[in-house]
């Protein structure tokens, strides 16, 4: 959340979450799904979305295809290509992703070592005094909480539990 030239830069599609760790390396809303993905030894092969995301999930997550598809230049402004330009482009990445793949030259999976602590911090003090109720959930600040699981699918589970009683 916050990047500079991101569109919609956000932690989660919510837009609620301020940030989120795992195992002390900060992960956006790629980084969480990529480590359920690499849960099951499924590797991202590919993304799509602005120069920001792009980059910082190759950061992440190593040497994956990348369509940049707009050129982003703040949070509610970026220069989109046309479908026209995207469609081949998406589908060109997938290609070249699934030949990687095959190749034996695909990014390994992004694997969480366990147990997993997960680090989420809120953007409104409220919102971590609920989420700090759950079970386990030890406050760290205003905005940040943390808990200890067995793996990352507890992992995730714990972090969308927190998402929910932080906000419903």
């Amino acid at each position: 959340a916050g990047s500079q030239n991101a569109v919609l830069a956000h932690t989660w599609s919510s837009g609620r979450i301020a940030n989120v760790w795992l195992n002390g390396v900060l992960v956006g809303e790629y980084g969480l799904n990529a480590a359920v993905a690499g849960h099951f030894g499924v590797p991202v092969l590919m993304i799509s979305g602005d120069q920001t995301t792009c980059t910082q999930a190759v950061e992440l997550l190593g040497p994956l295809e990348t369509a940049v598809v707009k050129q982003a230049s703040g949070y509610f402004s970026a220069e989109c290509l046309s479908p026209k330009v995207t469609l081949p482009m998406i589908s060109k990445t997938a290609k070249r992703a699934v030949l990687s793949l095959k190749g034996g030259t695909a990014p390994l999976p992004f694997i969480i070592q366990t147990p997993v602590k997960i680090t989420i911090e809120f953007r409104q003090p409220e919102a971590t005094d609920r989420a700090a109720r759950l079970p386990g959930a030890k406050r760290l600040d205003g905005l940040r909480i943390e808990f200890t699981v067995l793996d990352m699918l507890v992992a995730h589970a714990g972090f969308r539990a927190a998402v929910k009683q932080a906000y419903d």
